[in-house]
């Protein structure tokens, strides 16, 4: 039977923290990104199922050898990471990687990570 992301990260890292479980997630969306953009500019014509199965291989392959962490070489030391998505500004806290909720400017999603990771 094979051995699921979920169990890996268990086993392996012992994905007992919230921020963990958080980077698995993360990290899952970002795999399964690549996958659906290479499927579709190759035309490769793959069920999301398939990708679906990939993404967990990949992903458990990654765990499994690699200490992962979610560190983007765009967040320079200091900033917030930000983005914007139907309108809507939002951003992630460094330390626990957690969300923003939606916020109208970009200033005032990163004044809400500023002060949610201040209380890490």
């Amino acid at each position: 039977m094979p051995v699921s992301v979920r169990q890996v990260v268990h086993m392996e890292r012992r994905a007992d923290s919230a921020r963990e479980a958080r980077l698995v997630s993360l990290l899952e969306h970002n795999i399964r990104t690549e996958l659906q953009v290479a499927n579709s500019a190759l035309e490769l014509g793959l069920s999301d199922s398939t990708i679906e199965r990939l993404m967990e291989g990949v992903t458990s392959g990654l765990l499994y050898a690699f200490n992962i962490d979610w560190s983007p070489d765009w967040v320079k030391p200091g900033q917030v990471h930000t983005w914007e998505e139907g309108g809507a500004f939002f951003a992630r806290c460094s330390g626990c990687l957690r969300d923003s909720p939606p916020a109208d400017s970009r200033l005032s999603a990163e004044d809400w990570a500023r002060q949610h990771e201040a209380l890490h």
